[in-house]
């Protein structure tokens, strides 16, 4: 019956049914055909309200408002503009501005997809102005935009996972911040070494403009800068700092003369659709983890990997490849709260952190997000920029190899995720 669901649900998720709806639809029918109609009716009658009455889910709708109110102000043109002017006399000097705005508007939006949008229109122009390949700029902004914005707080795919685990959402937030920068010092030595090989323009700027740059700039830094105090100072959960963010993005797009009616509707609106979905995929998702916890295969699972002698190590590595693949075919969120009820309990059970797993679980799905045949940031840098899909696809390979070198440093030294948050 579970082999029979789950053919079901990969059949579901091919044909293009969101996954909400697929993990609603599969979990429903185990649950009737394995306990019957009454039990069926009990779970459908409270899990649509007990899955998501937990007040801080309040702050995936704040911190979405909050990037779409930053995106309708342009404060993403304002920050590449900045940063190429810091750094474009560097080698590949667009390339490095790239990854810069990159972190800093991914630490104001918190969602990968909305981060590779904006990236892809700005930076892959700019790029190509300053000789850069299609493939290469295309493929930076699809592999680095959206992992930086997953990782550099706030993370909203974190703060599901802090909800779905109960674990720390200050504490993950956090442990976001030392990888993120890694990574990007990472790409930053990759865009140079590209630079160097393809002789790549670069331009200089004089420090008056460099100065001046900052000027429309400089309220949203503060703002980063001030939800990640009251977050790791304990001031504020949170949720909290999300509705902080969320009025001060709007007050910044206010005084700026950069938001009007219209627009603050509009994204508004924008925000409750797609909250609606990710709640969607929370509910759909708690039903399937009904039907898997009345299969006890979780408990099969554990048993059958007890007995086999695999070392904690091995296990890791097998449940990375899983990540990966899974990663190819569905979405982060969905793939996260599918997995999570089977996965966490045995991560913890080896004794991994599971602070530090939150972390390398989301470097894993972003992965997935710029692998084919689903590659969703793929695609969304494709619409945005006019790069060919293949092209996007090739370009992301280098990036995608600096990905997998932070995870393995990761599982190296587990205290760059780690160490911040236990200083908390």
């Amino acid at each position: 019956m579970l082999l029979f669901s789950i053919v079901l649900l990969l059949v579901l998720l091919f044909i293009g049914m969101p996954i909400g709806f697929v993990l609603l639809f599969v979990g429903s029918f185990g649950i009737f055909f394995s306990e019957g109609y009454n039990v069926l009716h009990g779970i459908l009658a409270t899990t649509a309200y007990r899955s998501v009455n937990n007040f801080t889910f309040s702050a995936i709708p704040l911190f979405i408002v909050m990037a779409h109110f930053i995106s309708k102000s342009k404060v993403a043109d304002d920050i590449f503009d900045s940063m190429l002017k810091w750094v474009g006399h560097t080698p590949g000097g667009a390339g490095v501005a790239t990854v810069l705005a990159s972190g800093g508007f991914g630490a104001l939006t918190g969602t990968s997809i909305a981060a590779t949008a904006v990236m892809s229109q700005i930076a892959v122009p700019k790029m190509i102005q300053a000789r850069y390949p299609e493939s290469i700029a295309s493929g930076l902004v699809a592999t680095s935009t959206g992992t930086l914005a997953a990782l550099i707080p706030p993370s909203v795919p974190l703060i599901l996972y802090g909800i779905q685990t109960e674990n720390s959402i200050g504490q993950l937030l956090v442990a976001g911040i030392l990888p993120g920068l890694l990574l990007a010092f990472l790409l930053c030595i990759t865009v140079v070494a590209i630079g160097l090989k393809n002789n790549i323009k670069t331009e200089k700027y004089t420090w008056k403009e460099r100065w001046m740059s900052l000027k429309t700039i400089w309220p949203a830094i503060l703002l980063i800068v001030l939800v990640l105090i009251v977050i790791y100072f304990g001031i504020a959960t949170t949720t909290e700092a999300a509705a902080f963010g969320a009025v001060g993005a709007l007050v910044i797009g206010l005084a700026l003369k950069r938001l009007n009616a219209k627009q603050i509707i509009d994204s508004l609106m924008t925000t409750a659709r797609q909250t609606a979905m990710i709640f969607t995929i929370i509910v759909g998702a708690h039903v399937f983890s009904y039907y898997i916890a009345m299969t006890r295969v979780g408990n099969d699972i554990l048993n059958a990997i007890s007995l086999s002698g695999f070392s904690p190590l091995t296990v890791l590595l097998l449940i990375f490849l899983m990540y990966l693949i899974l990663g190819m075919f569905m979405d982060l969120i969905g793939t996260m709260l599918l997995t999570l009820p089977l996965v966490y309990p045995l991560i913890v059970g080896l004794g991994y952190d599971p602070i530090w797993f939150g972390v390398v679980l989301v470097l894993l799905l972003e992965i997935g997000l710029v692998t084919p045949p689903v590659g969703m940031n793929l695609f969304i840098t494709n619409q945005n920029s006019g790069v060919p899909v293949n092209k996007v696809l090739i370009g992301s390979i280098p990036f995608i190899i600096v990905l997998l070198l932070l995870i393995l440093i990761l599982v190296i030294f587990p205290q760059l995720a780690t160490y911040l948050p236990s200083l908390m």
